[in-house]
């Protein structure tokens, strides 16, 4: 569907300040799906006066010209052009595919003023009424809900001197009638759309206007619900963000549970709807086989609580949130914040951590939080074996703490639970006993894979499998599918709904344990998962921690998601001569 774009800018800005913003967005839609409003009394050197009902009636006429065309309407307002817009929408019928407040204010009090009468230009020589009349219509718009559903994004400047950036939470909480979209700029001020980090407020926009004026596809109206019977959380985010809906739905391992064949390019048609996020780079073991280990990373780098909500911001359609890294999730002084912010936004929010940690209030915590899904990581099933493979390792702590929490978790809200163990040719004598250890934890499920990196190939059982390896490969999963343990492979780590459908990716035959495919057969990450850093850094995938494509919070997501790096990447991954990190890969 065509867009018909209006941008409202605030009562002592004008059009100038909406400018880079409609350029890009004129670039997209064409120029006459763009209108950039110049409010009445603006302009010519003129001081303006504050003329509501003029005000309006401009925004009513531009919104109904694109009304008359049959085009999909967003609207934008920025700072109190975004209260006239709301006003606009309160004094008509229509309903926008999207709403956008950019720098709105929510309520104007004293220390709001005296911001403000710094803010302004001194040679404006706005009138004490024309300030009085719009704090006023500012305080009643703010103070009340605006009737109807509509996609509603709020964005915000962090370092907005004029309006705080918590307001924008407050618009998104409690501004509508269906909660909306919050996404903090980092770096940004009050102008969002030409000062400092203007390109990221610019994409959000680009990105957010894309989705409104989406026309579903019946392949994605089928894949879309073939997700929501496989994976009920999806579906249930997607009432929350249905501007996800086209992302989710064009995601390969969406389209497979579907039985559809995913179409893959070098370019990424849709966003990531997973994220793995790296909340601190401090641990407590030494793992011989790591990527921590392997290569210099941060060290001791905690994730703050402020950059956590702006990377979830700044990726909307991140429906599965994983606390993952180079790091111990659970030495994050404040993990549980964590997880309860990703949780509020109807994520699906998981973690993956060595359990040492985890005692009965951490436990208590996180489930109270909304974790939906945990992952233990074992490589050995004694103590001796457990020191050398993960040094640091108090193996009857480990197993103490995933049984409470198991337990616990059957008590009160029953989540997901495994184990992930890498096998490797020193580890093989003791596989056996290794399973029979994890059967006993009552997790749901365990998943195996071989070793990783290109560091560790000398070590693979890739390299290093014979008929020993083998046979004890097949006896230990024959053991463990008897005990009533279903051992997934690795190539089932990004699907959906994978406890309902976990038949398709059990290790059968166990050889894919230690197999390797020279083309491409399973790897989906590029196409829709995100690995963000501590200080986020996106890489090009987890199993190339050591390659970065970009900063989320200083530059443009869509610059980065689909940049030379990535689609050359993705390019070599489908063709004949693949990278050699893929080649090496158990998940390839």
């Amino acid at each position: 569907m065509s867009a018909g774009i209006v941008l409202v800018h605030g009562f002592s800005g004008s059009p100038d300040d909406l400018l880079p913003l409609s350029r890009k967005l004129a670039a997209v839609h064409g120029d006459d799906s763009v209108t950039r409003l110049r409010l009445p009394g603006h302009g010519g050197g003129q001081t303006p006066s504050f003329d509501q009902a003029g005000f309006i009636k401009a925004i009513a006429d531009a919104v109904e010209g694109y009304r008359r065309e049959g085009r999909a309407l967003v609207l934008l307002g920025h700072s109190t052009g975004g209260i006239l817009a709301l006003e606009a929408l309160a004094d008509s019928a229509f309903k926008p595919a999207l709403l956008i407040l950019a720098s709105v204010p929510k309520t104007i009090g004293p220390s709001h003023l005296e911001r403000w009468a710094r803010h302004r230009p001194k040679r404006s020589g706005i009138s004490f009424l024309s300030v009085a009349q719009m704090v006023s219509l500012i305080n009643a718009v703010g103070s009340r809900r605006a009737a109807g559903k509509f996609p509603v994004v709020v964005l915000h400047g962090a370092d907005d001197d004029l309006v705080p950036s918590e307001e924008a939470f407050a618009w998104a909480r409690d501004g509508f009638e269906r909660p909306g979209r919050a996404a903090i700029v980092p770096s940004a001020g009050h102008d969002l759309f030409r000062g400092e980090n203007h390109a990221l407020a610019v994409d959000l926009v680009i990105r957010a206007v894309a989705d409104a004026v989406h026309a579903q596809t019946p392949d994605e109206e089928r894949a879309l619900g073939a997700l929501a019977a496989v994976e009920p959380d999806a579906a249930r985010f997607l009432t929350l963000s249905p501007s996800s809906c086209r992302h989710m739905a064009r995601c390969p391992s969406a389209q497979r549970a579907a039985g559809m064949r995913p179409g893959l390019t070098p370019v990424a048609d849709n966003e990531p709807v997973f994220a793995n996020v790296e909340i601190t780079t401090r641990c407590n073991l030494r793992c011989a086989y790591c990527a921590r280990t392997l290569a210099a990373g941060p060290e001791g780098v905690d994730m703050d609580r402020e950059t956590f909500g702006r990377v979830l911001g700044l990726l909307p359609h991140a429906y599965r949130i994983t606390l993952v890294g180079l790091g111990e999730p659970l030495l994050h002084p404040q993990v549980v914040d964590l997880v309860a912010a990703a949780a509020a936004q109807g994520r699906r929010t998981s973690l993956v951590t060595n359990a040492m940690l985890l005692e009965p209030s951490l436990a208590r915590g996180l489930l109270q939080a909304g974790l939906e899904s945990i992952t233990f990581s074992i490589d050995a099933p004694d103590p001796r074996s457990a020191s050398e493979v993960r040094p640091g390792t108090d193996l009857e702590r480990v197993i103490k703490n995933i049984k409470a929490f198991v337990s616990a978790s059957r008590g009160s809200r029953p989540i997901s639970t495994a184990v992930f163990s890498a096998v490797s040719a020193a580890t093989v004598p003791y596989f056996e006993e290794l399973l029979d250890l994890i059967a006993g934890l009552g997790v749901q499920g365990l998943m195996l894979t071989d070793l990783n990196f290109a560091a560790n190939e000398p070590k693979t059982l890739w390299r290093n499998h014979n008929r020993r390896v083998s046979a004890a490969i097949r006896r230990g999963i024959s053991r463990a599918f008897r005990a009533g343990m279903p051992v997934l492979s690795v190539r089932g780590i990004e699907e959906f709904g994978l406890w309902k459908r976990y038949d398709e990716f059990l290790l059968l035959p166990p050889s894919q344990l230690y197999s390797r495919s020279s083309r491409h057969a399973w790897c989906f990450s590029p196409w829709q998962t995100v690995p963000i850093g501590v200080r986020g850094d996106v890489t090009l995938c987890d199993c190339q921690p050591n390659v970065p494509i970009g900063n989320l919070l200083r530059r443009p997501f869509a610059e980065i998601w689909n940049a030379q790096t990535m689609t050359e990447h993705r390019s070599r991954m489908l063709g004949a001569d693949p990278p050699e990190a893929c080649r090496g890969c158990p998940r390839f």
